[in-house]
């Protein structure tokens, strides 16, 4: 990489301070506050565990890229980017709270998903990078990676265009490049960057994992039902809008 003083746009600031709020992680911070305080509340950690889902939800409706897309596209990438953000949400969620130091709560996680996952979700917490906004934004990269499905025999298998999710990448990739340009040293850049790619492969790694998990795979289609329903009930009232 050659040294790339620009600073970002007014665009790259909008999209860049959009991307910040999109994903709301204030109520899962709240809860889990709650549970720490309370130190054994497993209606608590029950109320934790639904809310990281409906925080994803949020997150794919409210994300202009996803939305932009086509309904096709939309309906083939639906199931990724629901995995990928489940997961660094949680990721994220943990870390701020640092709720992973509480051992009542750990131990009610390993209950519903199994010690393997907390292991690797504290992999991935090692990578975290200080910087809230760089957390934020590689968390919407990592939206958009592909290839992170496990499919069964009896899924429908989309067609999806790539190159649409490609250039979404990039944009995104290029707004964390400058952001970190913009706020700290060429090598400290370098090497944040280089952490946020070990972040997403621990990811990645988890994302696989989680999808053999029975609790997970449920909520995860609960979710996706949800969300389409969501989508087509937006696509109706705006065919019918244009039509008044």
């Amino acid at each position: 990489m050659q040294s790339d003083n620009s600073i970002l746009t007014t665009s790259q600031w909008t999209l860049l301070s959009n991307l910040i709020y999109s994903y709301d992680e204030q109520k899962l911070l709240s809860i889990a506050q709650q549970f720490i305080n309370n130190n054994d509340d497993s209606t608590l950690s029950k109320e934790f565990f639904i809310k990281i889902y409906e925080t994803t939800g949020k997150y794919i409706r409210s994300n202009g890229d996803f939305c932009k897309l086509s309904l096709d596209d939309r309906s083939a990438f639906l199931r990724n980017i629901a995995e990928n953000v489940t997961c660094l949400g949680t990721v994220l969620s943990w870390n701020q709270s640092q709720i992973y130091n509480c051992k009542p709560f750990i131990d009610i996680y390993i209950n519903f998903y199994g010690e393997n996952l907390v292991t690797m979700i504290k992999r991935v917490l090692k990578y975290i990078d200080p910087d809230i906004v760089i957390t934020k934004l590689a968390l919407s990269l990592f939206a958009f990676s592909t290839n992170n499905s496990i499919f069964s025999l009896n899924m429908i298998i989309r067609p999806l265009n790539t190159l649409a999710i490609f250039q979404i990448q990039n944009i995104y990739a290029e707004v964390i490049w400058k952001y970190l340009l913009h706020k700290y040293n060429y090598d400290q850049s370098i090497q944040r960057f280089i952490n946020l790619i070990q972040c997403l492969l621990s990811a990645t790694d988890t994302v696989y994992h989680i999808q053999n998990i029975e609790k997970h795979v449920n909520d995860i289609e609960s979710l996706i039902e949800e969300t389409e329903l969501t989508f087509i009930l937006d696509d109706v009232e705006y065919i019918n809008e244009n039509k008044s």
